[in-house]
């Protein structure tokens, strides 16, 4: 797609990133590419710099140039070092008032590969040929302007992308602790709720945690100061109480009861096993606590952050808090990249895969080629506005009224919140409320929607009964 009209008799300045080496070719531009100064390689540090800059400045200096384009591919990490450089050595050609303004594109790489593959039918490509293809994508008016992130921007932007890391972490800890507690404390943790559902007939089991186990006071007391279940009968209530109080848990003799009664019905393993189980058991609790306790501290600072960033603007939102907004802005970088909305959308992965031939379409799944956080975080988006924001509540009610399941009720929902986001983030305001009416309006029609589905799963539950 273009984005820009390049300006007849242009210089364009092509650049192909490298690690360690760079390589950049000067070309001038009038309705056909005439190469100026072939590709060559500089290395990648501040010495290659002024390698490059030497070469560019005259050409930009000799006055036969009426504008230039700076060009290079927005991949990895390596083009941010001389992406700053170039933001810094050229800050007044950038102007568009300068004799001969600069402007500063990045390119997607498939574009470029995609140039290359168009020269020849073989599968050969060279830094040379990567040079001239940009120059090529820059003379069709491709790429997208070069937004360097502001300070708070680019915090924010790695305080997500640690939180997203420590929150995997925390996830596959918790996975890795269940199965231990679970072997070592048989019975300690169940649903006695879904229990009751699933066996009527038998009586239920009595834990000593249901839900969220590993986030429990009366589990966390237990692993970090007698992970041994032996340990804790020989302890008895009196011993179990004075220990909970003695590390600043609350106890009292009903807390004290229920985990011996667990402990008395649970098939421990033996002592000498026990043992065994119980240090290592002990030891990666204490990992997971570590990582709850940075994941919460990252929440933090992303809280403090957002407001500081375009995040507010999301966040404006009724239903979008600043962690959702900052993992909205965070995979975007800068809301300028994007042209449209739907191009949000196909970041994450949303797009749908599409096949056409002759007089056949075929429209299939969700294509998920994109980023899985941002995916995740519109799904988020959309759950949690859909009760709290009549516009997009109004779009999940109108994917459920024509029989879709929540689920799909919710991505409809997301699809209208990103829009709504990215219009927000483009035009950098807050959210406008819906009238007092519209407001009305929306809760009636939410109270009926939540009304019916209670009838739905009365029946069903009946059914279940009556079947059972």
């Amino acid at each position: 797609m273009s984005l820009y009209s390049i300006t007849s008799g242009s210089l364009i300045v092509a650049l192909d990133i490298g690690k360690n080496v760079h390589w950049f070719g000067c070309y001038h531009y009038d309705g056909r590419l005439v190469e100026l100064v072939p590709p060559r390689k500089v290395r990648s540090d501040t010495v290659g710099f002024a390698q490059f800059t030497a070469t560019v400045d005259p050409l930009l200096a000799s006055g036969r140039f009426p504008a230039g384009v700076f060009g290079n591919e927005h991949t990895g990490v390596y083009h941010e070092p001389w992406a700053w450089l170039i933001a810094a050595h050229y800050q007044a050609a950038l102007q568009p008032a300068a004799a001969c303004p600069v402007a500063y594109r990045w390119l997607n790489p498939l574009l470029t590969k995609k140039r290359q593959d168009e020269t020849s039918v073989r599968q050969r490509t060279s830094d040379r040929t990567a040079v001239a293809a940009v120059a090529a994508c820059l003379a069709d008016g491709l790429g997208h302007p070069a937004h360097l992130l502001t300070d708070n921007a680019a915090q924010l932007r790695e305080l997500v992308r640690s939180y997203a890391q420590v929150s995997d972490q925390l996830r596959f800890a918790g996975r890795q602790l269940l199965p231990q507690v679970d072997r070592l404390w048989p019975g300690a943790i169940a649903d006695v709720k879904q229990f009751r559902r699933a066996h009527p007939d038998l009586p239920p089991p009595t834990p000593i945690v249901e839900t969220h186990a590993l986030d429990r006071d009366r589990l966390a007391a237990l692993l970090l100061y007698c992970p041994n279940p032996h340990d804790a009968l020989a302890l008895g209530a009196a011993g179990l109480i004075q220990l909970f109080h003695d590390h600043g848990y609350r106890a009292g003799p009903k807390t004290a009861e229920a985990i011996l009664t667990a402990l008395r019905h649970s098939p421990l393993p033996p002592k000498t096993v026990a043992a065994t189980y119980a240090s290592r058991l002990q030891i990666d609790y204490r990992r997971y606590l570590a990582l709850a306790e940075a994941s919460e501290t990252l929440v933090s600072q992303i809280t403090t952050l957002a407001p500081l960033t375009p995040a507010r603007f999301v966040d404006s939102v009724p239903g979008i808090g600043p962690l959702l907004a900052a993992s909205y802005l965070a995979p975007l970088g800068d809301a300028r990249y994007f042209a449209t909305a739907s191009q949000v959308w196909a970041l994450a992965g949303y797009d749908l895969s599409t096949a056409e031939s002759g007089d056949t379409k075929r429209i299939g799944h969700i294509t998920k080629r994109g980023s899985p956080a941002l995916r995740d975080t519109l799904y988020q988006i959309g759950f949690h506005t859909a009760s709290q924001c009549p516009p997009i509540g109004e779009a999940f009610l109108a994917a459920r009224e024509r029989g879709l399941g929540e689920t799909a009720a919710v991505i409809h929902a997301a699809h209208k919140a990103n829009r709504l986001c990215f219009t927000l983030l483009r035009e950098a305001r807050m959210y406008e409320p819906a009238t007092p009416a519209e407001e009305a309006h929306f809760q009636q029609r939410w109270q009926r929607f939540q009304q019916q589905l209670a009838k739905q799963r009365q029946r069903h539950a009946v059914q279940q009964r009556l079947a059972a």
